[in-house]
């Protein structure tokens, strides 16, 4: 008599504690962390601004005695916002629901997928407004984008690009820190990397040869911030398929590029306060006081489906 076969002894089911989705971890999602939100109620209004150079120019005289002060003042103008309201939804059928294993949770799985297709699309909006080029800084050594080149020009828009082991990283990063102090009266805090940037940074002799006596000796965020006396180092490693559905050919990208964005960010917004940019966050249609984003589940009858 024939013994029993594996597949007699065994029907093949889908594991219940694991499987695979190549969602990507928030926290490789910086467009939230960069800027400060700052919540409000309209979804566009004005804000005031404050013209740079009468703050930056002094207007203090000597005065004699028996006369009249110098007299000074400042120019105020308004700017607008406006808050895209950006939203997807994903159906969850009934025959789908009804035909799931116990492996699928498919309002977690919807609610997981939603919250990824969203904070992909702030990422890309962040770097198309502060990374693309012509994004319109104008406190570096020079008024248009800084390019690093295999062989720069005379110029000072250009500089040895970081991968290439005669380049200066740190004198790059630390003269251009000069240059938007002089020009904005405010030093840098924070620098914005693309993934392919930190990893010429990282292995870059100069910057290893800084902190080889460093406790671990291995380049990390925190201690590129301290050699360059900033406040924080982020690095943008969130990727983006950027091929259409269906496509037989994918092409995968990081969101940023080879970029990276140097500028003073202020961590608690106010009044007179000048910062680099903030986030807008409009609050009133869904509550939200803290980002604005919210998951709302509803019934589709005609469709027979929970959205």
């Amino acid at each position: 008599m024939p013994n029993p076969t594996v597949s007699d002894l065994h029907v093949q089911a889908p594991l219940g504690d694991i499987s695979v989705a190549f969602a990507q971890d928030h926290g490789v999602f910086i467009a939230t962390k960069v800027f400060a939100q700052i919540p409000v109620q309209k979804q566009a209004d004005k804000f005031f601004t404050y013209n740079k150079e009468d703050w930056l120019r002094t207007e203090a005289r000597p005065r004699a005695p028996g006369t009249v002060s110098e007299s000074g003042g400042f120019r105020v103008t308004t700017d607008n916002y406006v808050c895209d309201r950006i939203a997807l939804n994903m159906p969850v059928s009934d025959p789908e629901r009804a035909n799931a294993d116990p492996a699928i949770n498919l309002d977690a799985d919807a609610t997981e997928y939603v919250t990824q297709q969203i904070m992909l699309r702030e990422e890309i909006d962040w770097v198309t407004n502060y990374l693309s080029t012509g994004a319109g800084w104008t406190g570096a050594s020079n008024s248009t984008n800084l390019v690093g080149q295999a062989a720069p020009a005379t110029t000072t828009s250009n500089f040895r690009q970081w991968n290439d082991a005669a380049s200066v990283p740190i004198e790059d990063i630390r003269g251009e820190i000069t240059s938007i102090a002089r020009n904005n009266g405010r030093r840098p805090n924070t620098l914005v990397l693309g993934a392919q940037v930190w990893t010429a940074l990282a292995d870059h002799p100069d910057i290893l040869d800084r902190i080889k006596y460093t406790e671990k000796g291995v380049v990390t965020t925190d201690l590129l911030a301290s050699l360059l006396d900033l406040d924080n180092v982020y690095t943008m490693w969130a990727t983006n398929e950027t091929t259409a559905e269906p496509s037989s050919t994918p092409s995968k990208s990081f969101v940023s590029g080879k970029a990276a964005l140097l500028c003073y960010a202020e961590k608690s917004p106010g009044l007179r306060k000048p910062s680099a940019g903030y986030t807008f966050v409009w609050t009133g249609p869904t509550g939200q006081p803290k980002d604005g984003a919210r998951i709302k589940k509803f019934r589709d009858e005609p469709r027979e489906s929970d959205i």
